[in-house]
């Protein structure tokens, strides 16, 4: 996928915080924190998409196993 919109990025972040659990402080768990990042960066900017290829590694991953439900890594 080259790009990726703003709902995509919301859905991967409530995909990852039903699935993993927050901290004692109430923090996203890190694979939603990495997508907040850029989320909160999308709104700012009133981007609609993000390109793909401005993503971590991090970001990527926890974006495409959301939006693909592809199996966890244990």
């Amino acid at each position: 996928m080259s790009a990726f919109t703003i709902a995509q990025i919301e859905q991967a972040i409530n995909f990852w915080r039903t699935r993993q659990a927050s901290g004692e402080d109430a923090a996203l768990c890190p694979r939603a924190r990495h997508l907040a990042d850029i989320y909160g960066e999308m709104i700012y900017a009133q981007a609609a998409t993000i390109d793909a290829s401005t993503l971590t590694a991090e970001q990527m991953d926890a974006v495409t196993t959301a939006l693909y439900q592809h199996e966890l890594p244990l």
